[in-house]
């Protein structure tokens, strides 16, 4: 009898376009209505699943397919030195200038930045690591800052 249930329950859930949260693999699907278009580089593919991640919810006022698109510029700055001209402190930014768009009508555009500092680690391949973790994490802080400016501006609509 309790399998008979289960069973029930199953094909209940099925029935109605159950989909978890959190889904991974090849049944996940992001951003409902918004489409992030892809972004070149390393850096602007992180950048477009963490954007996809924050899309997953929507945008106020957005219930019409739209388009994301994303320029980012990414810039390593040295902040401070060792006496032997070893940096010892660097700067990833990350800017992206972003338009949304529904149809052929461009409806938002912005600009935002994610900014992480990191210490530099002496030996060479810690430091492309690092600097690898820091572009990461600037473009999640990145992919919030735009999001949130884009709920802020079309909540005001």
């Amino acid at each position: 009898m309790k399998q008979f249930f289960a069973l029930v329950a199953f094909a209940l859930i099925a029935g109605c376009g159950f989909k978890p949260v959190y889904a991974t693999g090849a049944g996940a699907t992001y951003g409902g209505a918004i489409t992030v278009e892809p972004i070149d580089g390393r850096s602007g593919y992180i950048l477009r699943r963490a954007l996809q991640e924050e899309l997953a919810i929507g945008l106020p006022n957005v219930t019409e397919a739209a388009s994301l698109q994303i320029t980012v510029k990414e810039n390593l700055t040295r902040l401070a030195f060792q006496q032997d001209g070893a940096a010892a402190r660097s700067n990833v930014t990350l800017s992206g200038r972003y338009a949304l768009s529904q149809g052929q009508e461009q409806r938002l555009t912005g600009y935002a930045v994610g900014e992480v500092s990191f210490a530099v680690p002496s030996s060479t391949y810690g430091d492309i690591a690092a600097q690898k973790s820091a572009s990461e994490r600037a473009a999640g802080i990145l992919a919030k800052n735009i999001v949130d400016d884009l709920r802020r501006k079309l909540s005001v609509e």
